[in-house]
């Protein structure tokens, strides 16, 4: 029996993702034949090419000509947009959007010429740790992601996203529609002329893992082609398929045409439970948390045993080329625990679906540590969890520490007050360089509203003991809480403004939203909440009308302040944070926090942010 394990795009290019190695590690351990594959890293060396830059920019000029008497029989496309068709309105968006791209054919022609040099860049050791030259690639990257994207307008593959068509709701029928609309689906297209081995190989079990929502058009249709062309069971699983398992089932029609099922819940254990059914060694009704169609109905199996984290092995990435990523060195992936040891903030979804909070033993974590950087001679790690207790922490960084391990790495964090200067100093010690901190808002009453759990009025010495051990201090913040004001918010800005990145280095900024499967929406009806529906029941962010800031408002006070953020610090590096928190470690291992933090160029070097993106 034969398995393959997909990571799909699409996700950010930069290292590799935790769940494949992870499952393919347990698949191994009971005795399977498995093969790992990063279908994400091979479509991105694939497609950002100056070969397949020309090719796209040839075939959006052809396509702009085409569209061009379509778009001309129309008095007011703009004032009239939302009277027309679906079909109308995807082709008019289609139109503009190339437009808009080839009318700056300055960017588009330098991003086709320095794109093989600008891969090059951020893949070399001696390149990539140029400051000059290492964010002229990011800007490169950044546009030649459009040029790429541009034949399959509306849709665009980002770095660090995936944006569909704009004018449908992220519904079933809309992401139907998608996978089979090759004008629009550039993964249609790439699947047809890169993945033959895959097709032609005799796999029994192919699994595909989507983390994120970005990667759900890509997923549907490469298990739509899979479902046509191979014999396998084709199963979905991951994060977001706990997120959204529910509407899922709604649609008996996607065990037909995209997978045969979806594995909700932690799969450490349950994809070993589906191998032994699919090789004929167990009934399909001991897989745990399988859904599947049987005799034409939806069955789904109840949990399984929870799982006991010391019993986990650590991922294997002996089949991983580790120079296919955007990086000159992986940040490798390692977990902790399960579960967020908190687990009450009210706005948060990312424990939904899996089981409570379960710690491996600090020395395995370290021994794992230690094995992985001894077998692939790495040194640089993300841990993934969503919180680790200081209490923990402090007891890891000293193991680590008597080991004499030359690793660097970082992680979420909660600001609590148990994180003191000699914690902090031990932690530097052993290798962290970055924590990622929920800040979320300067106003005490939303921080007790959010029921985050922190010691807000040790905030601010927490972080300055941090910064004063060298570790870069992100800080991620909302903006619009349910009842927040705009003084409010205002508060949160003022403080970030006049840190002067002091305390806080970096910001990752972002706009509240009721998450599908949150505590909060439990709220509907009280505290100014009038009522939400769907932004399309396959999209974990639903759309709300509240009393004081609407949706669209906080969605404008972010994108204005992130502007203004990445305008003051132009010359800057990583004053915001989008997807390249590896490269930062990398950086912060090799420089200090002072030479990053206060470098200066004689250009503008930060993250490109389109005024258009903003109004």
């Amino acid at each position: 029996m034969k398995i393959l394990l997909i990571h799909p795009p699409q996700w950010y290019p930069g290292s590799p993702h935790m769940a494949v190695p992870l499952l393919t590690a347990q698949l191994r351990r009971a005795g399977f034949d498995v093969t790992p594959l990063d279908l994400n890293i091979r479509f991105f060396n694939s497609i950002l090419t100056k070969t397949n830059l020309q090719k796209a920019y040839e075939k959006s000029l052809k396509i702009r000509e085409e569209l061009l008497p379509f778009v001309k029989g129309f008095e007011d496309p703009v004032r009239d947009f939302d009277t027309f068709d679906a079909k109308t309105k995807t082709r008019l968006l289609r139109f503009k959007k190339i437009d808009d791209v080839l009318q700056k054919k300055k960017t588009v022609q330098s991003a086709i010429e320095n794109v093989d040099e600008a891969v090059r860049t951020v893949k070399t050791e001696e390149l990539f740790y140029d400051p000059e030259k290492l964010f002229f690639a990011k800007e490169i990257l950044f546009d030649a992601m459009k040029v790429a994207s541009l034949p399959y307008s509306p849709n665009e593959v980002a770095l660090d996203n995936y944006f569909s068509d704009p004018s449908k709701k992220f519904c079933y029928e809309a992401i139907k529609d998608q996978c089979f609309d090759r004008e629009i689906n550039i993964f249609s297209d790439w699947f047809e002329e890169n993945c033959s081995d895959i097709f032609d190989a005799d796999y029994d079990l192919i699994a595909l893992s989507l983390p994120d929502l970005s990667q759900v058009i890509p997923s549907f249709t490469l298990g739509a082609m899979l479902k046509k062309r191979t014999k396998a069971f084709v199963v979905f699983g991951g994060n977001y398929i706990n997120q959204i398992e529910q509407s899922i089932k709604k649609y008996p029609e996607i065990f037909d045409i995209f997978c045969d099922g979806i594995m909700s819940g932690d799969g450490e254990k349950n994809i070993v439970s589906l191998a032994e059914f699919v090789s004929g060694k167990a009934d399909i009704s001991s897989v745990p948390m399988l859904t599947y169609k049987e005799q034409g109905k939806l069955v789904t199996n109840p949990f399984g045993e929870t799982i006991d984290m010391n019993d986990v092995v650590l991922p294997d990435f002996s089949d991983y080329d580790f120079s296919d990523y955007f990086s000159p060195y992986p940040v490798l992936p390692i977990q902790l625990s399960k579960g967020c040891y908190w687990g009450r903030c009210n706005f948060c979804d990312y424990f939904h679906g899996q089981q409570g909070y379960s710690p491996k033993c600090i020395s395995a974590v370290v021994d794992d540590i230690e094995l992985i950087n001894k077998k692939y001679g790495q040194k640089h790690f993300v841990i993934t969890d969503e919180a680790i207790p200081p209490k923990y922490y402090e007891a890891l960084a000293k193991e680590i520490s008597s080991r004499n391990l030359e690793i660097y790495y970082y992680s979420f964090a909660r600001l609590e007050k148990r994180f003191t200067k000699e914690v902090f100093d031990e932690l530097y010690r052993s290798g962290a360089r970055m924590f990622l901190w929920g800040y979320e808002a300067k106003s005490e009453r939303v921080m007790k509203l959010m029921n985050k759990g922190i010691d807000v009025p040790d905030r601010e010495r927490i972080l300055k003991d941090s910064a004063e051990a060298g570790i870069w201090n992100d800080g991620l913040f909302i903006f619009g809480y349910p009842t927040e004001t705009i003084e409010e918010i205002e508060s949160t800005r003022s403080f970030i403004e006049n840190d002067e990145r002091r305390l806080i280095h970096s910001c990752t900024l972002s706009n509240f939203s009721y998450r599908r499967n949150a505590e909060i929406i439990k709220a509907v009806g009280t505290n100014g909440i009038k009522s939400l529906s769907d932004n399309g029941d396959f999209y974990t962010i639903l759309k709300d009308e509240v009393d004081g800031i609407g949706q669209s408002e906080r969605r404008m006070i972010r994108r204005r302040f992130q502007k203004k953020m990445l305008d003051k610090y132009e010359n800057s590096m990583w004053p915001v944070i989008y997807s390249d928190f590896d490269h930062l470690l990398l950086y912060l291992a090799r420089y200090t926090i002072e030479f990053v933090r206060d470098y200066r160029s004689d250009r503008r070097i930060c993250q490109k942010f389109d005024l258009e993106d903003c109004e």
